[in-house]
């Protein structure tokens, strides 16, 4: 049996090497794609460094110079001498396929990379104190090579300007579509044209502005469009029964607390058993482990994602999630929790939705209303972030005397794609069974401003 081969290409690796006798200039390209460990082969990497230093010192780069360079370092000989130097160039087809080669060299490495961690992370197995701090040190590290990855190069305008003609002869066509994920409420489609792949949605408000029950809203209206798609949610203050039942009492128009107190008639019943039969043919997917980190929050997104079940993730809430290490800063804490989101949205390609809370400063001032200032412990939500609301109830503040009751205004502080608007959209909260409704939409039989029981977020 033939013993096995460290990943490596001697050919791939001579090519790299010998475009640069038949150009110079290619060193260029060469010089920031690949680093001295890309390259197997002690003597490449030897040569590589001399040929990178004469560049950087803008000297030609011929035979005599880099030949002489090697010399007077007294690494001529370990880089294969004279003749070994001299015939690079003439292994060397020519550099049309350069890129080609370049690529070959780096994949290799990417590979060999992997192998070595793999060893260290089979090394460290023995002596892991903690199962949970061993899977995240493995993942990191992992991770790290993923992204020294190969890159793609650089699109050319003609090319992207081809694709945005298309794009937007498409959407001329379909009228003013949806190009997103359709949350059920016409003024916040207005403005993103639904949730759309790849950016960082943040829904943030002081405590019992509704934005839990926003939230599940949004996820019970995106699970029933016809694509079916897959919702992850992560809940990190309440427990899936009591998400469920927020969800069952706002479908089936049951009031909260008398779904909690069983106390039902046989209207009820039925209203409850037909929304129990719809809700469980939608495809979203709880969890409340108390998933505290964000690298275990996404390591389980990517197992979704491996499986094709992955369309949208939600989590509440930002604050309650960890970083991966142990901060002394707060705000360092948050501003990776928030990087590592925007993250996932881009690797998976879906939009992610965090809910936040406000700091206690809003309380602090005349006018209640939020401003990005009050997201707490760090600026970097607001610079991650694709898309910021605010939700804001007037009642809450005002009690009896407010001339808007059970209004809840849904503001767009940050809109990277679109417009904003602090005035805001006013929704109906109908707090007693969880559910929001556009402001003109009312239940049969019902004063829209009755007095409702009020619950948490």
């Amino acid at each position: 049996m033939a013993e096995k081969q460290i990943p490596h290409s001697l050919e791939a690796e001579q090519n790299v090497l010998g475009a640069v006798f038949i150009d110079p200039a290619t060193m260029q390209t060469i010089g920031d794609s690949l680093e001295k460990p890309d390259f197997y082969n002690r003597r490449h990497q030897l040569i590589f460094v001399a040929m990178k230093e004469l560049y950087d010192e803008s000297i030609d780069i011929d035979y005599t110079t880099l030949t002489d360079r090697l010399k007077n370092q007294d690494l001529l000989l370990d880089a294969g001498g004279t003749d070994y130097i001299l015939g690079l160039s003439d292994t060397t087809p020519s550099i049309v396929n350069l890129e080609h080669y370049i690529n070959i060299v780096r994949d290799k490495a990417v590979v060999r990379k992997m192998m070595d961690i793999s060893k260290s992370i089979y090394e460290q197995g023995f002596e892991a104190q903690s199962m949970q701090d061993f899977i995240v040190e493995a993942e990191k590290k992992i991770f790290d090579v993923a992204r020294s990855r190969r890159t793609s190069d650089f699109i050319p305008i003609g090319q992207v300007t081809e694709e945005v003609i298309t794009k937007t002869e498409a959407a001329k066509n379909k009228q003013g579509e949806l190009t997103g994920l359709d949350t059920g409420f016409e003024e916040f489609n207005r403005y993103t044209l639904g949730l759309q792949p790849s950016e960082l949605y943040i829904i943030a408000a002081r405590p019992s502005m509704g934005k839990s029950a926003f939230a599940l809203n949004v996820v019970t209206n995106i699970a029933k469009l016809q694509t079916k798609p897959y919702i992850a949610f992560f809940s990190l203050e309440m427990g899936v029964d009591q998400l469920v039942g927020r969800m069952l009492s706002s479908e089936a128009r049951v009031e909260s607390n008398r779904l909690r107190t069983g106390n039902l008639s046989p209207q009820e019943w039925q209203q409850l058993s037909l929304a129990s039969d719809r809700l469980q043919k939608l495809n979203i997917l709880f969890d409340d482990s108390g998933t505290v980190k964000v690298t275990d929050l996404r390591q389980k997104c990517r197992k979704l994602a491996q499986e094709n079940r992955l369309d949208l993730v939600v989590i509440d809430y930002l604050q309650l999630l960890s970083g991966s290490q142990h901060y002394t800063n707060r705000v360092q804490e948050v501003s990776e929790i928030s990087r590592m989101l925007k993250e996932m949205a881009r690797e998976f390609k879906i939009p992610v939705v965090a809910l936040s809370q406000l700091s206690r400063s809003v309380e602090q001032r005349p006018d209640k209303i939020p401003i990005m200032a009050d997201l707490r412990e760090s600026g970097s939500i607001e610079q991650d972030a694709d898309v910021v609301l605010f939700l804001f109830r007037d009642d809450y503040y005002t009690k009896d005397k407010s001339e808007r009751p059970n209004i809840v205004d849904v503001m767009v502080a940050k809109n990277r794609s679109g417009a904003t608007n602090m005035k805001g959209f006013p929704l109906l909260f109908r707090k007693n069974y969880s559910q929001f409704k556009t402001k003109a939409v009312t239940y049969d039989n019902e004063e829209e401003n009755s007095d409702l029981i009020d619950i948490d977020d």
